[in-house]
């Protein structure tokens, strides 16, 4: 068990000892960062002491907000008022008026806009006579998520689904049942999509595990060099000997549909760690990518006919007599052929 468990350990390890295992915190609140406004203002200004009163209860509310306050009556004061008016390319010169990163906020303006661009964070910065302020860091336009990489996934899927292991056990499960060509089918085809259907789950489950996790930037040539690691392993990979016993038991037992359909569902979890290598590894490759849950269902979906695709082709040459030889070893040899390939592709893109 110990030899077979290695090869989905050293996707597993690789991949999430280089990842940040806290989980991916939230946004800075408003609140907690630096933020400053200018506020220009008469003292004898009924309108302005309201205002005045009104960002007093905001400095409250945010412990860090810097208010520089501009009192009119000085004459350097009302100039930077001109001057701010000017850079904004406004004419006619109100007061009491805040300026907050690019806003200008006149009179009743303030009380209505100015705490929502402080929740925005537009204050981050302290209003400028030289330069328009930036967007908050996290604010700034993102370029569009690209959907993961179809080729990448395929080519998985397709070293995934050339693994002895899944063909060797539906051979077993045919030659055991020794029924007419419509049990083989009912029996083969439930069989089928009983791996399918756990597969299908266990990669939901994984993926929404893996999703937690904040994966670093350079995961793609983790999974790279993981994915290089893995077709060494998967030259050698076997069914663990301690499986074996479980699963010829559960062969003999799979006499109808119902019965084989668990069968498939259960050694398809016995399976995984001879089969789960690619699997985890693409898996671990999608969860970098905003995906909802139907693309991820897409996904999987996709991944898992192809998964089963062989075994199809197996039962259907069964079913019309041919009974197909399984080379174990060209088989492993192009399947490791493929999981270095994509590993390759991985570490250049």
């Amino acid at each position: 068990m110990k030899t077979a468990a290695a090869g989905l350990a050293i996707a597993a390890i690789i991949a999430l000892s280089l990842a940040s295992v806290g989980i991916a915190e939230s946004s800075e609140d408003a609140k907690e960062i630096h933020q400053c406004i200018y506020f220009f203002y008469y003292k004898n200004c009924y309108t302005c002491v309201v205002v005045d009163n009104y960002i007093k209860t905001l400095e409250a509310s945010y412990p860090l907000l810097e208010v520089i306050r501009f009192e009119l009556w000085n004459e350097t004061n009302y100039q930077t008022m001109i001057d701010f008016y000017k850079f904004h390319n406004i004419s006619t010169y109100n007061w009491p008026v805040v300026f907050i990163g690019n806003e200008v906020l006149v009179g009743s303006d303030i009380q209505s806009r100015l705490e929502p661009l402080l929740e925005n964070k537009t204050g981050w910065v302290c209003p400028s006579l030289d330069a328009l302020v930036p967007n908050y860091p996290e604010d700034e336009p993102q370029p569009e998520n690209p959907p993961p990489p179809i080729a990448i996934i395929v080519g998985m899927a397709l070293a995934d689904s050339m693994n002895p292991c899944a063909i060797t056990v539906l051979l077993l499960l045919v030659v055991a049942l020794g029924v007419s060509t419509t049990g083989i089918w009912k029996a083969g085809g439930a069989y089928i999509a009983g791996n399918f259907v756990a597969y299908l789950a266990i990669g939901f489950g994984l993926f929404t595990v893996l999703q937690q996790f904040e994966m670093p930037i350079y995961i793609n040539k983790i999974i790279g060099v993981a994915a290089i690691l893995l077709a060494a392993y998967t030259l050698f990979s076997k069914i663990p000997v301690q499986s074996r016993p479980v699963i010829k038991k559960l062969i003999n037992q799979s006499t109808t549909a119902p019965l084989a359909f668990l069968a498939g569902a259960v050694i398809s979890a016995i399976e995984l760690p001879c089969t789960g290598g690619p699997y985890f590894l693409a898996l671990a490759l999608m969860t970098q990518y905003k995906m909802g849950e139907p693309e991820v269902l897409a996904y999987l979906l996709l991944y898992n006919a192809i998964f089963v695709l062989p075994l199809v082709a197996v039962l259907a040459l069964w079913g019309r007599g041919i009974v197909p030889r399984v080379p174990k070893n060209y088989i492993r040899l192009v399947s490791a052929a493929l999981i270095f390939f994509v590993g390759v592709i991985l570490l250049l893109i």
